[in-house]
């Protein structure tokens, strides 16, 4: 049996294990109690369930609630967040709290540092909730300050209407949502495939545009790379609205589309912001190959079995970031828990001296490229 063979049966082995995984983490999400109303409830109040993953608060010996509670969800960064939100007898917001979420950490740390829920704490339920108006999303977690919004403006909206009978005003639907990462994004991948298949002249010209484009658009300053942490989130069953979420169906379809059908894989190689961040520091440094073939042989190995453990602990525990070693969001947003930051050190150094190590040795994006073509049907020539 030929190595190719090898890897294609380890690959079906993978993918079973997937779905494995997948089955037992929803059947374990379905079991587990949570007690959501931990933290939010006033002292001295008791919560009687109304229906709806709502509750009527009331103070001892008092037969009229003082308080409304409301579970609310709205899709944040990883999948669907839900928000505990407590209302007054007046549609005022009093409190609310993160009960469950699929976020990076260090993206809701985040949120809880620039004091958001706080924020929106005396927030009426007919305010409008204009991000940057009367509302502000934390720069660097723009998706988990847009679920904590939302959750607080619906909650408050559906306990006004339907437990006080205020007179409330019909929320708008999210409109089609385009900008410059949108933009930016299909004009890159259009560069690229030019490149690629066209002015195959300027080729070396052409991928150091859409490198230092990528870097510069998509990681700095809106700091929006692919990850395994957003594959995961698919995977869990999370597809966010396209309304206002496109680019991640962009960027995950251009990424899906060219290895399926081309067998190329343009966005890590012509696109990524880390992979251009890498070879900006190679080229002044001159970085190159520099272990033998049997050490990168056996750091592939390695490099795959991190990424399908990820996967699996994702899709058990029903959290795309269970296992979160992706160093995307301290390189790019200078964000992310301790030892996050001594890896992307590392890797940085290391840039300068070695190709893409980051790339080569470790990145979760690579084996899943590689299961991809392992799995899809060869183009015969």
């Amino acid at each position: 049996m030929n190595k190719k063979s090898v890897e294609k049966i380890l690959a079906i082995i993978s993918l079973a294990l997937i779905i494995i995984a997948g089955v037992l983490g929803v059947r374990r999400e379905a079991k587990q109690v949570m007690d959501l109303l931990a933290g939010v409830v006033p002292e001295g109040y008791r919560a009687e369930s109304i229906g709806g993953e709502r509750y009527a608060l009331f103070a001892a010996d008092q037969q009229i609630p003082g308080f409304y509670l409301i579970h609310e969800t709205a899709p944040g960064y990883g999948g669907d967040m839900l928000v505990s939100v407590l209302v007054d007898t007046f549609g005022m917001i009093q409190d609310l709290k993160v009960a469950r979420h699929r976020e990076t950490p260090s993206f809701l740390d985040k949120t809880e540092k620039k004091g958001l829920s706080r924020s929106l704490i005396g927030k009426s339920y007919n305010d409008p909730f204009v991000e940057g108006e009367d509302v502000d999303v934390v720069s660097g977690a723009t998706y988990t300050s847009q679920a904590i919004i939302r959750s607080a403006q619906v909650g408050s909206n559906k306990l006004a209407r339907d437990q006080l009978h205020l007179d409330v005003s019909a929320l708008k639907a999210p409109g089609l949502k385009v900008g410059v990462p949108e933009v930016s994004l299909i004009l890159l991948y259009v560069l690229a495939l030019i490149g690629m298949y066209k002015l195959t002249k300027y080729k070396r010209t052409i991928r150091w545009i859409t490198m230092l484009g990528g870097l510069i658009i998509l990681g700095f300053w809106f700091s929006m790379p692919l990850t395994l942490s957003k594959l995961n989130s698919f995977l869990l069953g999370y597809f966010p609205d396209w309304h206002t979420q496109v680019y991640w169906y962009l960027i995950v379809g251009g990424f899906l589309l060219s290895i399926l059908l081309s067998r190329k894989n343009i966005y890590c190689t012509w696109i990524c912001p880390l992979g251009g961040l890498q070879e900006c520091l190679g080229a002044m440094g001159g970085a190159k190959p520099r272990f033998s073939r049997r050490f990168n042989r056996t750091m592939k190995w390695v490099q795959r079995g991190v990424a399908l453990l990820a996967i699996l602990l994702a899709l058990y525990f029903r959290n795309p970031v269970k296992l979160n070693y992706e160093i995307f969001g301290v390189a790019l947003s200078f964000t992310g828990a301790s030892y996050l930051f001594v890896m992307t050190g590392l890797f940085i150094m290391a840039s300068v001296f070695i190709h893409r190590p980051w790339c080569t040795y470790l990145c979760p994006i690579v084996p899943v490229e590689e299961m991809l073509r392992l799995l899809s049907p060869e183009k015969k020539v």
